[in-house]
C-alpha cells in the first residue's frame, strides 16, 4: 500500500494539489450521486450532496435524536397534527418558504401517479390543509407515531421553480434552502457547491464544497495525502497507517448505523427458497474472520437486520450465527443438497468498505461447504439501478442499509415487508421475503403509539426474520474516513457529511 501511494503521489502530486485549498472543502466518495432530487433516491452518497443544498423539516442530530428545523409540529390528537413553518426562510432563487410550499411538497410525495422514492414514508397521511400563511393541519388515516422521525426525510423543495422548470430539470439543477447553492454537476467527475451567504441558520464557514466520485480506494488515499481532497469515505484498513504517517491527514472512525448483508432472492423455487438452506448459508460464513482479515477489525458481526443504534433492536435475537460449517453441511443435506448447489451473487465495487473483497471472502467460505457462488461485480450506478427496478440479474446480492431514521421500521418495513396483509401496502421494492405474520407485526408497529408495545411487536417480527433467514447477515460497519488535518469535523454514525458542521482551520 505504501509503494502504491508513493507512486500515485509522484504522478498526481502536481496535478491535484490545488484542489483542496483555501476556503474549498473537497469530499471524495466512492460513487457519484444518481440524482439531485433529495426525496427521489435511496443512497447515502447522493444524500450527502443533497443534504448540503436542502433543509429537512426536522433535523437529525449526531446522537440520533431530532430537532425542529424548518418548523415545528405538535400532535392535536392521534390522527391530527399541526405544522408551523419557520418564517424568514428563502430558497436560493428568492422564493419564500411558507405553508403553500410545504403543501406542494406533501402533494408531490403523495401523488399516486408519480411516486417518489420517499413517498412510502408518508403513506399514512390522508389530507394536508393550509390553515394560515405559515400553518398547516395534517390528518392521517391511522395513528402515525413515526411522523416526527419521518420528517427528517422530508427535504423541502421549491414550488414555483419546479412548476416552471419541471421535475427533470430540477433533479439536475437543484434549488433549495440549505447552506450551499448548486453550481454545477459534471457527472462522474465533480459536483460544485457555493456557500449560501444568506442562509437562515447562519453563514457557512466554508465557502466552496466539491464532491468528487473516486471509486478506487488507493486513488482516494493518494489524493488525500497529496492534498487533492480533504475527506475520503471508506478508507481501507490497510491504508490507515500510511495516512496517519503522512503528516497531512489522519483516520477518523465511528461505528456506523449501517449493516452489510447478502440479500437472497427467496421468492423462486430453487435452493434459496428453502429456509434450511438459508440458515445453512448463515452458518457457513465466518463473519469474525471477514471482519478481522478483510476489514482490519472494523466491524461488528450481527445476526439480524438491526443494530444497537435502532429502536426495536433485541440483543438475544440479533446474536450472530456462529461459524459452524459442519452444521451448515447437515442443514444442506436435510434440505436435499448433500453435495451443495450453485447460484449467482452480485457485488458493487467501491460503494462500501472493501465491498468486493468481502463478497469474495463470502464466496470462498461458501465453497468450503459445497456451495458454489458465481460472483459478478458491477459499478454502483448500474447495480443500484437494477435493485431499485427489481431487475437484479443474480440470485443474491451484497448490499448495505444505513437506516438514518434510527427506528426498526425503516429497515424491517422498507427491506422485508412482503405485502401479505389484506388492504395493506404492496410489497416494497427491496423485499423478496414473504411472511404474512411478519408483515402483520410490522404494520401494527407503524400505528401503535405506545413504544413498549412497538418494541414487543418488533421482537416478534425479528423472531420471524431469524427463523426465515432471508439474508446472509454479516456485520455492522465501522466507518473509516481519511481527513485532512486542516479540517475540523467528526464523522457521524448515520454517515452524513454536512459541510455546515465543518470548518477549515488555517
Amino acid at each position: 500500500m505504501r509503494k502504491i501511494t508513493l507512486l500515485v503521489l509522484f504522478i498526481l502530486g502536481a496535478s491535484f494539489s490545488a484542489w483542496a485549498a483555501g476556503d474549498t472543502l473537497v469530499i471524495a466518495q466512492g460513487v457519484d450521486a444518481t440524482t439531485l432530487d433529495p426525496v427521489n433516491h435511496q443512497e447515502t452518497p447522493t444524500g450527502n450532496v443533497t443534504s448540503n443544498i436542502f433543509d429537512n423539516f426536522y433535523r437529525r442530530l449526531p446522537n440520533g435524536k431530532y430537532q425542529p428545523w424548518l418548523g415545528e409540529v405538535k400532535a392535536l390528537d392521534n390522527l391530527t397534527w399541526e405544522m408551523t413553518v419557520r418564517k424568514g426562510v428563502k430558497f436560493h432563487d428568492g422564493e419564500e418558504l411558507n405553508a403553500d410550499v410545504i403543501k406542494f411538497n406533501f402533494d408531490r410525495l403523495l401523488n399516486p401517479d408519480k411516486p417518489l422514492k420517499y413517498s412510502t414514508y408518508f403513506k399514512p397521511i390522508k389530507s394536508v390543509e393550509v390553515v394560515g400563511p405559515y400553518k398547516l393541519k395534517i390528518t392521517t388515516s391511522k395513528p402515525f407515531p413515526l411522523f416526527l422521525t419521518r420528517l427528517t426525510y422530508f427535504w423541502v423543495v421549491p414550488k414555483k421553480y419546479i412548476e416552471d422548470k419541471g421535475a427533470a430539470y430540477f433533479a439536475n439543477h437543484p434549488v433549495g434552502t440549505g447552506p450551499y447553492k448548486f453550481v454545477k454537476w459534471i457527472k462522474d467527475q465533480e459536483i460544485d457547491l457555493a456557500a449560501n451567504e444568506d442562509y437562515w441558520a447562519g453563514k457557512p464557514k466554508i465557502k466552496k464544497v466539491v464532491f468528487r466520485p473516486i471509486p478506487e480506494a488507493s486513488s482516494r488515499v493518494a489524493e488525500l495525502v497529496t492534498g487533492g481532497v480533504d475527506i475520503i469515505t471508506n478508507l481501507a484498513p490497510e491504508a490507515i497507517d500510511s495516512v496517519n504517517a503522512s503528516g497531512v491527514a489522519e483516520a477518523r472512525t465511528v461505528p456506523s448505523i449501517r449493516n452489510i448483508f447478502v440479500e437472497l432472492d427467496v421468492k423462486g423455487k430453487g435452493p434459496l427458497h428453502d429456509p434450511k438452506v438459508r440458515l445453512a448459508l448463515n452458518y457457513a460464513v465466518d463473519k469474525e474472520s471477514i471482519i478481522k482479515h478483510v476489514l482490519g477489525g472494523n466491524g461488528t458481526a450481527v445476526g439480524c437486520p438491526l443494530n444497537t443504534y435502532m429502536f426495536g433492536y433485541d440483543e438475544d435475537l440479533c446474536k450472530p450465527f456462529p461459524y459452524d460449517p459442519a452444521k451448515a453441511k447437515k442443514l444442506l443435506a436435510e434440505a436435499g443438497y448433500p453435495n451443495g448447489f450453485s447460484f449467482t451473487m452480485g457485488s458493487p465495487s467501491g460503494r462500501y468498505l472493501n465491498d468486493r473483497q468481502v463478497a469474495e471472502a463470502v464466496v470462498g467460505q461458501l465453497a468450503k461447504v459445497g456451495v458454489k457462488a458465481d460472483l459478478r461485480v458491477q459499478e454502483w450506478s448500474s447495480y443500484v439501478g437494477q435493485i431499485l427496478q427489481r431487475k437484479i440479474p443474480t440470485d443474491a446480492w451484497l448490499i448495505g442499509w444505513g437506516n438514518a431514521q434510527f427506528d426498526a421500521d425503516n429497515t424491517l418495513f422498507t427491506l422485508l415487508y412482503g405485502g401479505n396483509v389484506k388492504g395493506g401496502p404492496k410489497r416494497t421494492v427491496f423485499s423478496y421475503f414473504s411472511d404474512p405474520q411478519f408483515d402483520e407485526y410490522v404494520l401494527q408497529a407503524q400505528s401503535v403509539v405506545d413504544q413498549s408495545k412497538r418494541q414487543e411487536l418488533y421482537k416478534k417480527a425479528l423472531e420471524r426474520v431469524r427463523a426465515g433467514a432471508p439474508w446472509i447477515f454479516l456485520y455492522q460497519q465501522e466507518d473509516i474516513y481519511g481527513v485532512n488535518k486542516r479540517v475540523k469535523w467528526q464523522p457521524r454514525p448515520d454517515e452524513l457529511i454536512w459541510a455546515f458542521d465543518a470548518e477549515i482551520v488555517k
